[in-house]
């Protein structure tokens, strides 16, 4: 062994057959490799974004999916780096088209050439609208049923109450409810606050593409008891003292309003107060405590004030003693006929005319105690009308009397009608 590995012929031919070996090796990795290259596979790269260039302050897009699916093929190894990478665009450019409908295609970009590809779809339907923006009323929306028994809402309150809605022309029309909608639990039974995010719905309720500013509102809610205005009715009870009469009682509190659960308030047509009539004495105002029907838990007001109309029947004896103090005066009437009216307070340059009473005059009736009527005379009372603030033309004045206080005065015409021109 040890001869033959000293033989340069043999180490020559170890060393040419590990050259063919390595040679062999070398070729065959070369055509393995030129295989795979030159072999063809096909691929589907799921949900990739598509992109839409278009005038995004003025205009509003809609029909365009938000993915798109891509068809590749062509050599495994570029097909698997596209992949992996995606390192390509997927986009519709609509910055050229007019307003309206359109049917346009997909287009890629940064493929490798030797890459066939196709977008699944290969086209898209778009619309192409104004975009405009317009303000609406934001209405709430609670379901009731879930507040406690016999609890209500008393009140909404909106803040904002207006929001500005924007998007394309057409979804703005078609704005049917702009709704802050609020959860509440079950058996709530007290005022609240909640911010709520604004819902904009078509008339099928269906939810619109719109944008919102603000996206959402501030609602107050107020909670109270069920309640129920109804009427007072004033109901007298027993009898009023000997020499009293309750001609009638009053209150200037006409309803009262009533908490409690519905089914007692819905029994009560009115609300009855008793006023024991025997405690009154004279005529006035007093104040009535309320009492609280059995069921309803409170009432609006605590107490009301009632009016009495009371006469008292005089006292006999004081009645005798007064009149053997004081004669009783006896009112008598005295007439005065075709008395003149007199006209004060007119201009210096103004002149009138009685067009009523056309003569001037009118009759005139004192009424008065005996005593009073004796010393009455025609020169001791006047009849006038006052025009100091007459224009020219036509003017229609009240007709006094001026005289004694003791004595009623009543006059047969009670307006004068005056017609004023300059002199």
């Amino acid at each position: 062994m040890d001869k033959m590995m000293n033989n340069p012929w043999f180490l020559r031919i170890i060393a040419l057959v590990l050259a063919i070996a390595l040679f062999i090796s070398v070729k065959s990795d070369i055509e393995r490799d030129n295989t795979n290259l030159s072999s063809n596979d096909v691929d589907v790269i799921r949900d990739i974004p598509l992109e839409v260039y278009y005038d995004d302050e003025n205009l509003v897009v809609t029909g365009p999916p938000k993915t798109v699916n891509i068809n590749v093929e062509g050599p495994k190894q570029l097909v698997l780096s596209a992949k992996l990478m995606k390192d390509f665009k997927v986009f519709v450019d609509l910055r050229e088209l007019a307003i309206g409908t359109h049917r346009v295609p997909i287009t890629t970009e940064n493929f490798p050439e030797k890459l066939n590809v196709r977008t699944d779809p290969i086209y898209v339907d778009v619309v192409i609208e104004e975009r405009i923006s317009r303000e609406f009323s934001v209405e709430t929306d609670m379901n009731e049923s879930l507040l406690a028994d016999n609890y209500v809402v008393k009140s909404y309150e909106v803040k904002p109450q207006k929001v500005m809605i924007t998007g394309a022309k057409s979804i703005i029309d078609s704005i049917g409810y702009v709704k802050a909608t609020i959860a509440v639990d079950q058996d709530i039974n007290k005022s609240f606050d909640q911010e709520t995010t604004v819902k904009v719905l078509d008339l099928d309720l269906n939810k619109l593409d719109v944008v919102v500013e603000p996206s959402s509102v501030q609602v107050s809610v107020e909670i109270e008891e069920y309640s129920k205005v109804l009427p007072v009715a004033l109901v007298e009870q027993g009898n009023p003292k000997e020499g009293i009469t309750v001609n009638g009682l009053t209150t200037d509190t006409e309803t009262i309003r009533l908490y409690g659960p519905k089914s007692v308030l819905d029994k009560i047509d009115q609300l009855n107060v008793d006023v024991d009539i025997s405690k009154i004495e004279k005529s006035g105002s007093f104040n009535m405590k309320l009492n609280v029907p059995e069921g309803v838990t409170k009432l609006s007001k605590e107490a009301i004030e009632i009016t009495g109309d009371v006469t008292i029947a005089p006292d006999p004896d004081a009645e005798a003693a007064l009149e053997q103090e004081e004669p009783v005066s006896t009112i008598t009437e005295k007439s005065f006929e075709q008395v003149a009216v007199t006209v004060r307070g007119l201009p210096e340059k103004l002149v009138s005319n009685f067009e009523q009473p056309t003569d001037g005059t009118v009759s005139v009736v004192a009424k008065g105690t005996a005593e009073a009527l004796d010393n009455i005379q025609l020169n001791n009372f006047s009849v006038y009308v006052e025009a100091t603030n007459s224009g020219v033309g036509e003017s229609t004045l009240p007709i006094q009397v001026e005289g004694s206080s003791d004595i009623e005065w009543e006059t047969s015409e009670q307006e004068a009608v005056l017609t004023v021109k300059e002199a």
